[in-house]
């Protein structure tokens, strides 16, 4: 079975991801700011991260390149909305760490399941 870390402030996001893969068959397990999710990371065998561009006490995008240095690093899916920003441009900046794929909220499930079966896959 294939786990997915899905990373997310927001608890309604977080649970409709992890309610969706679970469906599909994945594990899912869940960190709401960028602490938690290296930490996450760090214990478990991860094959794919979801992660917010922004998230509590340490952004996406530096929870990406934490989790780049480590022994195995997962394949990343980025998700950013909701901000001032424009969220595309924002996730563009996640291109740095060869994402998957970028999606801005609201996500669209089916789509995003399309998109981590074939991330798997590979």
């Amino acid at each position: 079975m294939k786990t997915i870390l899905v990373v997310d402030d927001a608890p309604m996001i977080r649970e409709l991801i992890q309610s969706v893969l679970e469906a599909e068959g994945y594990k899912v397990i869940l960190a709401e700011d960028g602490e938690e999710a290296v930490a996450a990371y760090r214990d478990n065998d991860i094959d794919l991260s979801i992660i917010d561009i922004f998230l509590p006490k340490k952004g996406g995008l530096q929870v990406m390149g934490d989790m780049v240095r480590m022994d195995k690093p997962p394949k990343f899916i980025a998700i950013s909305g909701g901000e001032a920003f424009n969220p595309e441009a924002i996730v563009e900046l996640a291109k740095v760490y060869d994402v998957v794929e970028t999606f801005t909220k609201p996500i669209n499930t089916r789509k995003l399941v399309e998109t981590v079966r074939k991330t798997l896959e590979d």
